[in-house]
């Protein structure tokens, strides 16, 4: 039971602080915020990763259904080791 007293007593608690800070921001601070964040050395190699684990993605779903293409047209030789 102390628990979910703990759990709710933060929750509400962080609701309650998450929407102070939010009211406190102002737009055009945010968006400051966000393009220093952008420029940070750390988030373009971070960017950099997930562009290429996008082509990486992208690349073995186009293998894999090629792959699948090709086992499902049905060629002379398939047929003849049934």
């Amino acid at each position: 039971m102390r628990f979910r007293t703990g759990l709710v007593v933060g929750a509400v608690a962080g609701y309650v602080v998450g929407r102070s800070l939010a009211e406190r921001t102002t737009p055009e601070r945010s968006s400051t915020v966000r393009a220093a964040m952008s420029r940070h050395p750390s988030s373009q190699r971070f960017a950099g990763l997930a562009n290429k684990a996008t082509v990486r993605g992208t690349q073995a779903i186009q293998r894999a259904r090629a792959s699948i293409q090709r086992r499902l047209v049905a060629d002379v030789d398939d047929l003849s080791m049934n």
